[in-house]
């Protein structure tokens, strides 16, 4: 490149052409997972966050196009997520990149990292970009609580939780928000992660939670199972006859880790979006080979949570809720935790383009 050709380029303004001043500044806000911790946030406003999300969703006031990978399983055993969304109601788009690698743990870092950035939907003007590891994890956990408020029984007193990765203690902690809990029983691959997560919600939580040395012990008479398990290969960790009647499971690891009759066996089954669900995840393997098919889905989340379709009608139905996570739910909490770092002066301006005051 000519220096006369790099000089000609350092000069254009991309603000000319348009109608914005080239003396304007133009500005994102940058949250970082300390700006997050600085933010008090309670259970009750992520739950309503995520709720609002998933009622708008199933009144179809949302656009929520599937969301798409790039997939670098065979090189590095992991995955990106690219998940996009807008929501009307708030007048936020926005878009999430999340990677999804199962071995991190061998570099000291969580499974799931990922940054949120939010858009001016009429302009296209990002306005902030959110550290999302954090935030991912909380709006599964809120999903899955919301789930359980639906689809559970009430007097639902025993969890059984398989994984112990980063979405688990969120998992939990939503969950012992809405149920009474007496038993928590934690199963991982991983012990030394399975203890950890069981100290820390005994320890700091005050939760009466266990470690479980198998899947059965685990599962066995559990009222909600959860499956977050990060699998490299498919493998039955969930067989049927150990699920009681009128239990709920919410398996949403991308391997699929249960028995494949029970999508079939089940009263219910529940998912958050089903054109998502045909594109890949838990239970992708047998939608692919056309063995589950729309037909045999009971609805979607949000058609529940808007009102349209009951959850649970008796005390002895087996539901299966599957959800794969969209973006609906990184936004509404992206633009929760925005909305309270402007009010607190919190996270870091960042110049786009147009010269800094």
């Amino acid at each position: 490149m000519s220096r006369k050709f790099q000089i000609w380029l350092a000069r254009i303004n991309v603000n000319k052409g348009a109608d914005m001043s080239s003396s304007r500044s133009f500005q994102l806000l940058f949250l970082n997972q300390r700006d997050l911790d600085s933010i008090d946030v309670s259970p009750d406003e992520i739950l309503k966050a995520v709720e609002d999300g998933l009622r708008q969703h199933g009144l179809r006031q949302v656009v929520l196009p599937p969301k798409s990978h790039l997939d670098l399983e065979q090189r590095y055993c992991g995955h990106f997520n690219i998940l996009k969304g807008y929501v009307p109601s708030i007048e936020v788009a926005g878009i999430k990149v999340v990677g999804d690698y199962v071995l991190n743990y061998r570099h000291q870092l969580p499974s799931e990292i990922g940054l949120l950035t939010l858009y001016h939907p009429e302009t296209g003007m990002p306005f902030a970009i959110v550290e999302a590891t954090k935030t991912t994890w909380m709006r599964t956990g809120a999903v899955t609580a919301i789930g359980a408020k639906y689809l559970a029984r009430p007097d639902s007193r025993i969890i059984a939780h398989i994984g112990a990765r980063g979405t688990a203690r969120y998992n939990i902690l939503m969950l012992s928000h809405l149920f009474q809990m007496e038993e928590i029983r934690v199963i991982s691959k991983r012990a030394e992660s399975r203890d950890r997560l069981v100290k820390d919600l005994r320890e700091e939580h005050g939760l009466p939670a266990r470690g479980a040395n198998s899947y059965e012990e685990a599962v066995k008479g559990a009222d909600i199972v959860v499956d977050s398990t990060r699998l490299e290969a498919p493998a039955v960790l969930i067989h049927r006859e150990w699920l009681k009647p009128g239990s709920l499971l919410i398996p949403y690891g991308w391997v699929m880790s249960i028995d494949p009759q029970i999508p079939f066996m089940v009263d219910k089954l529940v998912v958050d979006d089903w054109k998502q669900c045909c594109e890949g995840g838990q239970l992708y393997p047998l939608i692919s080979s056309g063995k589950l098919t729309e037909r045999h889905l009971y609805g979607e989340m949000g058609e529940i949570v808007a009102g349209q379709k009951p959850g649970r009608e008796t005390p002895e139905e087996q539901i299966l809720f599957w959800h794969r996570g969209f973006a609906i739910s990184d936004i509404m909490i992206g633009y929760l935790y925005y909305q309270k770092a402007k009010e607190q002066g919190l996270g870091q301006p960042l110049g786009i383009f147009g010269r800094e005051e």
